[in-house]
């Protein structure tokens, strides 16, 4: 009788997940990247350089190509891997099922929307947050990094580029995160706390903090939760993934018809007058959606780990 990985404990779970996640993505980077070298001729410090992408003639295929190895290295493989090692159904094991009710679908994603001013508001919260001097010129650097990696992949208005950018940004990001952090961390958080919120939250940390964009880290944090939330209550991880997919397709949808966004991204949909009350009627709309979720599933966590854990009872579990 073939034993599961599902079977062990948790820690146990945990760092076998992570190595291999980490051995994938070495493995596939450094042979891709060493491929892409070739075929471009850049170097790989230049690749991993933002400041010579307006420079650089192929700098968007070499970035694109990056992101593809990041997508299928560390985000599609290891939790495909993992899942396959753990469950004799791994589609299932990762959540890859239909929702418990087809409204979920629609609901998902309208939380998600609903919930851009509060991301907004905590965002703007965010910003003004001091680290401490060394700590704070680090965080900066990183930020603008970042920013300036998705400047150069947004800022060509035509069609066949927002194409790309809706499959390379938004596509890879909705699928690739929700296996990592929703299919197979919070799923290991969930059981190892036997609390659904509590492993709700743990996974939205750290989904937050590997961005390592830390004057984002709450409002990511909160999208972590609320794809966690959905995730959990739909019992379907194509729903967080839908969501998550329309989030950031809306915001790169709102930057190619307004390309002046790009350089003012701090700058909030909403003005700043009334973004305190936009987020509150956010946050309530949104979270009775939620509530509206909770009420309505028919997941539990006995049915969910019934092969995991022996021995527990609905009334062991708190929700």
């Amino acid at each position: 009788m073939q034993t599961y990985l599902k079977t062990k404990p948790i820690w146990m779970q945990l760092l076998l997940f992570l190595a291999l996640a980490l051995g994938v993505f070495m493995t596939v980077l450094l042979i891709g990247s060493s491929v892409l070298s070739g075929i471009t001729g850049v170097s790989l410090v230049e690749m991993g350089d933002p400041s010579s992408f307006n420079t650089n003639p192929k700098a968007l295929t070499i970035l694109r190509s990056m992101l593809l190895l990041q997508f299928l290295g560390l985000f599609v493989i290891p939790p495909l891997l993992f899942a396959y090692f753990s469950d004799p159904e791994p589609a299932h094991y990762l959540g890859l099922r239909a929702p418990v009710k087809p409204g979920y679908w629609v609901v998902a994603v309208a939380i998600l929307l609903i919930a851009i001013p509060l991301v907004e508001y905590t965002g703007m919260l965010n910003r003004s947050a001091n680290f401490g001097k060394d700590l704070q010129v680090w965080a900066q650097t990183m930020e603008e990094d970042a920013l300036q990696t998705v400047q150069f992949l947004l800022r060509k208005g035509t069609v066949s580029h927002l194409i790309l950018n809706l499959v390379f940004i938004a596509g890879f990001a909705a699928v690739g995160e929700e296996l990592f952090f929703r299919g197979v961390l919070q799923r290991l958080f969930i059981r190892g706390t036997r609390s659904p919120w509590a492993g709700i939250i743990v996974a939205a940390f750290f989904f937050s903090f590997f961005h390592f964009q830390f004057f984002g880290f709450l409002p990511r944090l909160l999208l972590g939760m609320v794809l966690g939330a959905i995730f959990w209550y739909s019992g379907s991880l194509w729903t967080a993934i839908a969501a998550h997919f329309v989030y950031d397709a809306f915001i790169i949808m709102l930057i190619y018809f307004d390309p002046q966004k790009l350089q003012t991204p701090e700058a909030p949909m909403i003005s700043a007058s009334y973004l305190g009350i936009a987020a509150i009627a956010s946050a309530v709309v949104a979270g009775l959606l939620i509530w509206w979720m909770k009420k309505n599933t028919t997941v539990s966590y006995a049915a969910h780990y019934s092969d995991d854990d022996s021995g527990v009872t609905e009334k062991e579990i708190h929700f």
